[in-house]
Parts: C-alpha cells; sequence; structure tokens
C-alpha cells in the first residue's frame, strides 16, 4: 500500500512537472512570436548587464544568439551609455519604470529613440532582470523638426509682416499680435496693444457698434472686410479690416483681426473715379458746344444765305451791290467773332476767369439783331431796350451773346398769330452780389404747371406747330449754370414769358 502511495506521489509529481514545462513552452513560444514580430528594440539584461534576450528588427537571428550574454556596454554605441546606466541604477536600485528619449549614429545611419527600461521579479518579488524596449521615433522627430522650422519661419514671416496680425478670443481679447500691429497701434489707435485686453476699447465710440457687429458674424462663421479711416502724423490713412474665424476641427475658438493700408490703393481709386468724373464732364462740354455751335450759327448762316441771294438778284445794280457787300462783310465779320469767342471758350475751360471780359449790352444786342435781322424783319418783331445802371458788365461774351440770342429768336419764333411780337431786354442790378438780365415777350407763353419742370431738358418743344429742335432753352439754362447764376421764369399762356437770368456781379 505504501509503495502505491509513492508511485501515485511520484507520478504526481512528474505530470506537474510536464504541465508546468508544456506551460513554459507555450508561453516561450507566444512570447518568441510576439518578440519576433516587434518592430521596436528589445533587450533583457541580468543584474550584471549581461545580455539574456535579444531582438533588434531586420538583424538575422544568427547575429543576435551571438550577443546574448555579452555587457550591454559592450554592443551599445557610446553616446547611449551615460543616460543607460542612469536608467538602469534607477530601475535596479530603486525599482523604478524608466523613460528617456537618445539619438546618435546607430545601425549605419543618425536615429532617435525613445527607450523604456522596467525592473522584472521572481516570485519573491526580488529584481532579477531588466527589460529594454526602444522605439525608432526618427521620423516623427524630424517631421517634429521640420514642422518647428516651418513654423519658426512663419512665425518670423508674421512678425515681420507689413499688415497687422492679431487674434481675438471668443470674449475679443488680443492674445497675439504681431510686431507691425504693435509698433503702429500708437498711432492708429490711440495706445500701444496690451495681451489680454478687449479689442473693442480700442476703438473709438462712434465705430464701436460696427466692430461689434462684424466681430459676432466672424464667430458666427463670416469673413468680414471693411474699411475705416484714421489719421496718422496729420495725415489720413485708411486701413482694410478683415475678421475670419479661427477654428479648431470644426469648432470657431478665436477670431483673427488683420489690417493692410490701403491708403494707396483708395487714392488710385479716387484718382480714376476723378479723372472719370473729368472725361465725363469734358465729353459733356464738347457736345454742350457742338449743340451752342450747330443751333446758334444757324441764324448768322441764315443771314448770310439772305445776303447772298439778294446780292445775286440785285448784282448789276452798283449802288445796292455796294451796300450788300458791306452788310456780307459785317455778317461774316460777326460770324467769324462769335466762332472766336466759342473757340476760345473751349481752349481755356479750365481757367474761366481769364475769360471774363468787358461786354456792352447795347452793342451785344445790336450785334444780335443784324443777326435776326430776316426773322425780326418777317415777323414785324420790335424790340426795346432799357439797360438801366449795368449797361455794362463782366462775364464771358460768348456764353452772354448765345443767352441773348436765343431768348431774343424764342422770343419772335413763339409768336402769337395775328399780334406783333414786342420784346423788352432790360438789365438792371437785384443785389449787391447779383445783376438781371430780363427778356420779356408777348408771345404764346407757357403752362408751367405742366411743363415747368420739363422746361430746360434737353431736345424738349412744348410748341409743334414751330419748327425747332427744343435746343435753346437747355443751352440757356446750362450756360448760365456755367456762369454760376440762375433762371427765374414767368409764363402765362396767350399773354407771354418773362425770363430773368441772375449773374454774379
Amino acid at each position: 500500500m505504501t509503495s502505491e502511495i509513492e508511485s501515485l506521489r511520484s507520478e504526481n509529481e512528474f505530470l506537474k512537472a510536464e504541465v508546468l514545462r508544456l506551460k513554459n513552452q507555450i508561453e516561450s513560444d507566444a512570447y518568441k512570436v510576439i518578440l519576433d514580430s516587434s518592430p521596436d528594440i528589445i533587450i533583457q539584461l541580468d543584474l550584471s548587464y549581461k545580455v539574456l534576450i535579444i531582438h533588434i528588427p531586420s538583424i538575422p537571428k544568427e547575429r543576435l544568439q551571438a550577443l546574448v550574454g555579452k555587457n550591454i556596454f559592450d554592443i551599445t554605441p557610446v553616446y547611449a551609455h551615460e543616460k543607460m546606466v542612469a536608467a538602469l541604477e534607477d530601475v535596479y536600485e530603486q525599482g523604478k519604470v524608466v523613460q528617456y528619449e537618445s539619438d546618435g549614429i546607430t545601425l549605419g545611419a543618425y536615429r532617435y529613440y525613445d527607450n523604456y527600461v522596467a525592473p522584472i521579479r521572481n516570485e519573491l518579488d526580488e529584481i532579477v532582470s531588466a527589460y529594454f524596449v526602444s522605439k525608432d521615433i526618427t521620423t516623427q522627430k524630424k517631421a517634429e523638426k521640420i514642422l518647428l522650422e516651418s513654423e519658426r519661419k512663419l512665425k518670423t514671416v508674421y512678425e515681420n509682416s507689413i499688415q497687422i496680425l492679431t487674434i481675438l478670443d471668443l470674449k475679443g481679447n488680443f492674445v497675439w499680435f504681431n510686431k507691425n500691429a504693435l509698433d503702429r497701434s500708437p498711432a492708429i489707435l490711440g495706445r500701444l496693444l496690451v495681451m489680454g485686453e478687449s479689442a473693442e476699447s480700442y476703438i473709438e465710440k462712434s465705430q464701436r457698434d460696427l466692430f461689434i457687429s462684424n466681430f459676432n458674424r466672424a464667430i458666427n462663421g463670416e469673413n468680414v472686410i471693411y474699411t475705416r479711416n484714421a489719421t496718422v502724423n496729420k495725415k489720413s490713412i485708411y486701413i482694410e479690416y478683415t475678421l475670419s474665424p479661427i477654428y479648431e476641427e470644426t469648432e470657431v475658438v478665436g477670431v483673427s483681426l488683420t489690417g493692410i493700408n490701403v491708403t494707396k490703393h483708395k487714392e488710385y481709386e479716387d484718382y480714376l473715379k476723378r479723372i472719370n468724373l473729368e472725361l465725363v464732364s469734358q465729353n459733356e462740354q464738347l457736345n454742350h458746344y457742338s449743340h451752342i455751335i450747330s443751333h446758334n450759327l444757324r441764324g448768322p448762316v441764315a443771314t448770310l444765305m439772305g445776303l447772298v441771294k439778294l446780292f445775286e438778284h440785285e448784282k448789276n445794280n452798283s449802288q445796292q451791290v455796294e451796300e450788300l457787300m458791306q452788310l456780307i462783310y459785317k455778317s461774316a465779320l460777326n460770324f467769324d467773332t462769335i466762332i472766336k469767342d466759342l473757340t476760345e471758350v473751349i481752349s481755356h475751360e479750365e481757367q474761366k476767369g481769364d475769360l471774363l471780359t468787358k461786354i456792352n449790352l447795347k452793342e451785344e444786342c445790336e450785334v444780335i439783331e443784324f443777326l435776326l435781322s430776316t426773322q425780326i424783319h418777317n415777323a414785324s418783331a420790335q424790340i426795346i431796350y432799357n439797360f438801366g445802371e449795368c449797361h455794362n458788365f463782366f462775364s464771358i461774351k460768348s456764353y452772354v451773346h448765345s443767352i441773348l440770342y436765343n431768348l431774343i429768336s424764342n422770343g419772335i419764333k413763339y409768336k402769337r398769330t395775328n399780334v406783333l411780337p414786342v420784346l423788352h431786354i432790360s438789365c438792371y442790378l437785384e443785389n449787391e452780389k447779383e445783376f438781371c438780365i430780363q427778356c420779356e415777350d408777348n408771345g404764346l407763353g407757357l403752362d408751367l404747371d405742366k411743363y415747368g419742370n420739363k422746361l430746360f431738358g434737353f431736345y424738349k418743344r412744348f410748341h409743334s406747330h414751330v419748327e425747332g429742335k427744343g435746343l435753346g432753352l437747355h443751352l440757356v439754362k446750362k450756360q448760365v449754370d456755367l456762369l454760376g447764376g440762375r433762371v427765374e421764369v414767368q409764363s402765362k399762356i396767350n399773354e407771354g414769358t418773362i425770363f430773368k437770368i441772375f449773374l454774379p456781379v
């Protein structure tokens, strides 16, 4: 019985040992699979720093097996020893787990490693060995270096940018600004920028509501651009501000506020607008003068043509021919004077003050009477003058001539049927700053309630039975405006019209 018990005990011990062996083999095989597939360097050391297990990716097993039993400091680069000694001492003496980085030439290339060293304990919780895990972080380190260099360059660009660059938090406080923003803030904003202060406090009160509105729009995901005027060193400048949201993934975490000095662009823009207005004005002036010439020269041309026809008819009458030649010469002379005056005005449009000449109103009206002699004769018209105290005055002769010519010719043209036209031309001082040329006729008159706002329109006619293009009154108003004057009109249908031309003294 005793022998049987002993036999059973012996067999039990054998089975326990076999189970343990199989367990260790399974664990060893699993450990070996994990070890062989690891991309990291793994080394197990005993207390004397000798290699128990070693795994280095891409190194053949035969070469690695030859390193087993060797001192770790004999097979590792010298540059790594100092940190390695310190780490192993902490592990063996204090049981710490140590993590540190190292870099240098390893396996033929400069590499960076993240090292992890930890103790291995037995069943009695005694430290019997240590293991190293070294992860190759060369790619990450190089990427970090590139990123840091890019950030450094980017920061340099931002810091030295001629733009004003700032970043605000969601409360509108400054969390960053570049050198240009700091340097220019006293001139543009009145004081130096201070980190953490509200941007709103730097904005003048009249502009704060606009800034707050734009800032809130940026927080809600909009890009907002607007321009503000500022005075720097007594000079007006224009700053174009841009407020843009700053995202962290999909959430707005701040707002960038940038400013660009667009004064030169604004000045150039204003210059282009001014040039464009000048071109439009010049084109308008050219059209105006072409209308004056085409309209005002019809009378002199008609007079000349009439005199030439009379000359043809009376060419055998020597006495009549001599009189007609004098009239033709006088008509041509007046014609030439009108053209010269208009040419002078066109040539010196910018210097109107140089064109002011002394005008004798009686002489000017006599010239117009001569030019309109055919119309006056055919209509049996009578013209009565009363120039009073402004017989002579200073103005632009061609304009005054054109105004009088149009008013007198209209007074004759728009006469009433079976009523002889009578025109009263007078001049008087209205006040210390103005004198008035008044032209009163007894013609058809106008319905001012109906046509008053169209009276001086371009190509506007109000009596279809009379020939004309509707330019006369438009030219009158235009020329009075150019002389810095004003026009007043009084009229009654079938009674007549009074035009009052007020010009500066």
